[in-house]
């Protein structure tokens, strides 16, 4: 078989994934449908993470805040009557607007303080929501009424498109000359600076990028559950989440949240069915040695693999 037979084609495999996503609910019930949906809900967290701390090198703890907003505007534009995919938008917009003054303020940070600040408007959203009572309910939350909500599918397809739209998004920038410029900053921000790079700008576009994706996640969240609550939209773990399947998989990469997403909600699928009471510490201890043994990802085997092609797996 000549070489070329034997690299793997990123582009093909990215259409065959995306024909058979298309095509899944055809043949999916229920059950395996929803499963699917938080599948591509992971992704999408997981490449919006990527693009500010995988390939800008500013590690969030608080993205989750996002998610949390987008979460609380679908939920409340929905009860005041307008249509879901509007809801989608607002919640995405509002997520976008909030993030741009924020942006300009937190990004001044670096290191552990630019995390720590993050993980504190994480822990603000979810305080607001708590004692804004006239308008989220307080600890009691937001209950949406069936016959406001989209049907599966649409709910389906809705969250593979964020998933899809996320991806693209990271794989057009990955080739840029913007990629280029927040890889730069990631490596030596002073360096980068010298060389004529606005990382100030830069990083705020990369900042407002990655919370437009959440914002957009967290309204489609909140009709998939129906519900929202200020633990269950200001979640910490959501933030662990997306910092584990994009480390999982292979941060800075297009492929690695993907690859980390669906190896990770499989895992935690099968050892919740096979150790209810400790899936979570079996998982935690799988992850623990891959990070340790394999500080690439699962991406790096690949790559490992594809030597004679470096740049297929980006």
């Amino acid at each position: 078989m000549p070489d070329g037979g034997r690299r793997f084609n990123s582009g093909w495999i990215g259409v065959v994934l995306v024909v058979l996503a298309s095509l899944a609910p055809l043949g999916l019930n229920d059950y395996q449908q929803s499963f699917l949906l938080q599948v591509f809900l992971v992704i999408a967290l997981a490449q919006a993470w990527n693009l500010i701390s995988g390939m800008t090198g500013y590690v969030s703890f608080g993205h989750a805040a996002f998610f949390g907003v987008g979460a609380y505007a679908g939920a409340l534009f929905l009860t005041w009557g307008f249509p879901w995919w509007l809801a989608v938008m607002k919640g995405a917009g509002i997520a976008l607007l909030l993030a741009v003054p924020l942006g300009f303020l937190t990004l001044r940070l670096r290191g552990p303080y630019f995390a720590i600040a993050m993980l504190g408007l994480n822990e603000v959203g979810r305080i607001v929501a708590t004692l804004w009572v006239d308008v989220t309910h307080g600890g009691t939350g937001l209950t949406l009424s069936p016959e406001l909500l989209p049907s599966l599918d649409v709910k389906y397809f809705t969250m593979f498109a964020l998933a899809l739209g996320a991806t693209l998004l990271v794989a057009g920038i990955h080739r840029s000359r913007f990629g280029l410029e927040l890889r730069a900053i990631r490596e030596d921000e002073e360096a980068a600076e010298m060389v004529g790079v606005n990382t100030t700008l830069n990083k705020v576009i990369a900042f407002v990028l990655s919370a437009l994706i959440p914002g957009a996640v967290g309204a489609v969240y909140v009709m998939y559950t129906s519900y929202i609550n200020p633990s269950s939209a200001f979640e910490h773990a959501r933030n662990i989440e997306m910092i584990v399947v994009v480390l999982f998989g292979g941060s800075g990469t297009v492929w690695g949240p993907i690859i980390g997403a669906g190896t990770v909600m499989v895992l935690r699928e099968l050892l919740w069915a096979q150790f209810p009471a400790a899936h979570l510490a079996a998982l935690g201890v799988l992850l623990l040695v891959v990070v340790l043994y394999l500080p690439g990802g699962l991406i790096s085997i690949l790559r490992d693999r594809q030597r004679t092609r470096p740049d297929v797996l980006r």
